[in-house]
Formats: structure tokens, sequence, C-alpha cells
């Protein structure tokens, strides 16, 4: 009877052995499969990853090449625009220079022409007032005094652009006919006139100015004899 029994716990025991054996196999093929599974789909993943970062960093890359090319050629372009912005700069300095040389020659031209009909403008004057006289002067006149007494006024005038030549060209005409009567040219405000002769007495200016009226009867209106200051010279 003991034999069965402990033939039967024997059994028993190698049945839960064995049991427990195939348990054990299950379950490390189980772990086992999932380990490989794991393992396989996560190095896939990895490599997705991999390549899409691969990917952006081509395209990087590729864009940053592109940037570069471009940056290249911009700054290639722009030492030409350079250039060609300090050229127009020099140009535009050279005609600013050469205009300015034009003007100061303007204005120098100017001035020497200015400078030159002054200069004939005094000797036409110093001719007017100054006529010579017709008869020979042994020893040169001078002013000796000034007194009251009469000249004749022949030409009288407010336009302050041609008045003053108007009276030099009238003196002119009049030196020519009569150089024994001295000229004198004035300015009183608002008017320029023409005065002739120093005359003591009215007789002798009313006398000379019936010549005048004689050889300019054209002007005969504008000739009067007035009262002014004159100059007495050592040979009269």
């Amino acid at each position: 009877m003991l034999k069965r029994f402990y033939t039967r716990a024997l059994c028993l025991c190698l049945a839960m052995l064995v049991a427990l054996a195939v348990d054990a196999q299950q379950q490390t093929s189980t772990s086992k499969s999932s380990s490989k599974q794991v393992t396989v789909d996560a190095p896939q993943d990895l490599l997705r990853r991999n390549n899409a970062d691969l990917g952006k960093n081509k395209d990087n890359n590729k864009d940053n090449k592109d940037k570069s090319k471009d940056n290249k050629g911009k700054n290639s372009d722009k030492p030409a625009a350079d250039g060609k912005k300090v050229d127009n700069r020099q140009s535009d300095k050279e005609e600013r220079m050469n205009e300015l040389e034009d003007d100061d020659r303007d204005v120098k031209e100017r001035s020497d022409k200015d400078k030159e009909e002054k200069k004939d403008d005094k000797k036409k004057e110093e001719s007017t007032i100054k006529p010579k006289p017709k008869r020979n002067l042994t020893t040169q006149q001078t002013i000796q005094s000034r007194s009251v007494g009469y000249r004749i006024q022949c030409y009288t005038d407010n336009n302050f652009r041609t008045a003053k030549a108007a009276a030099q060209q009238r003196a002119r005409e009049i030196a020519m006919k009569f150089p024994q009567y001295r000229s004198y040219i004035s300015y009183k405000a608002p008017s320029w006139r023409l005065r002739i002769g120093d005359f003591k007495s009215r007789r002798e200016a009313q006398a000379a100015l019936a010549r005048i009226k004689s050889v300019f009867p054209k002007l005969s209106r504008q000739m009067v004899v007035v009262r002014d200051h004159i100059n007495v010279w050592s040979n009269d």
C-alpha cells in the first residue's frame, strides 16, 4: 500500500514539475517574441526619424547653398553697382567744377567789361566837361574864386536811367559848337541837369543864350538863364 502511495505522489510531483516547466517555457517564448518585436519596431521608427532628419538636413543644406550663391551673386553685383555710383559721383563733381569755372570766367569777363565801360565813361565825361577852347592860352587857367553869377541851363530831367547819358550827349553837342563855354553836369534829387558858362552878368548870359538858340533852335524851349554860383578863372 505504501509503495503505491509513494508512486502516485511521485507521479503527481513529476506532473506538476512538467506543468511548471511548460508554463515557464511559454512565458519565456512570449517574452522573447515581445522583445523581438520591440527590438525590431524600435529601429524602424528610429530609421524613419533619422531619414526624415536627414531629408531636412539635405533640404537645409540645399537652401543654405542657394542662399550662399544668391549672396555671392549679390555681393558680386554690389562692387559693380558701387563702381557705377563712384563713377557717377566723380562725373557729377567734374561737371560741377566745370560749371563753377565757367561761372568764374563769366564773372571775370563781366567785371573787365564793366571796368572798360567805366573808363570810357570817365574819358567821355572829361572830354565833355572840359572842352578845348578856340583861343590859344599862354598860361593854364585856374579857379581863383567863386561868386554869384549866371549860367545857361540847357537840360534837366528826372529819369534816373537816361537823364545822365542824355545830359552828357547834350554837353558834347554844345561843346562842339561853343567850346569857349564850360559845361557842368550835376545831380540834384530827383533830376540831372546841364548848365553852361560862368557869366558875371545877366546880359552876358542872355547874349550867349541867343547865340546857342540860333544854332540849336529845337532846344530853345529847354534853355533858360538861371542864377547860380560860378567859377572865376584866372584869365577871365
